[in-house]
């Protein structure tokens, strides 16, 4: 019985080092990949901070805006009321 089971291992030997070969490989590819996708996710992070540290600027003009868009408004009223 060893006897078959050494020599079945022994057919088997071969293959299974070429099927340990390819996973090897495959990991790599995988995880060849996965830092790529990574590095573009870091990419779309930064641009993403840097998309709201803008918004976040604008953002912060609209009361000035709405104050000056009042005063024009309170100066074109005014000034309707004194043209005859």
């Amino acid at each position: 019985m060893a006897d078959i089971a050494a020599q079945i291992l022994t057919e088997i030997r071969d293959e299974a080092r070429e099927a340990r070969a390819e996973t090897r490989e495959d990991f790599k590819n995988v995880l060849h990949r996965l830092a790529l996708v990574e590095s573009s996710m870091n990419d779309v992070k930064q641009r993403l901070t840097s998309l709201e540290r803008h918004m976040a600027a604008l953002l912060a003009t609209v009361p000035v805006m709405n104050e000056r868009i009042d005063r024009l408004e309170a100066r074109v009223a005014a000034l309707e009321t004194h043209t005859p």
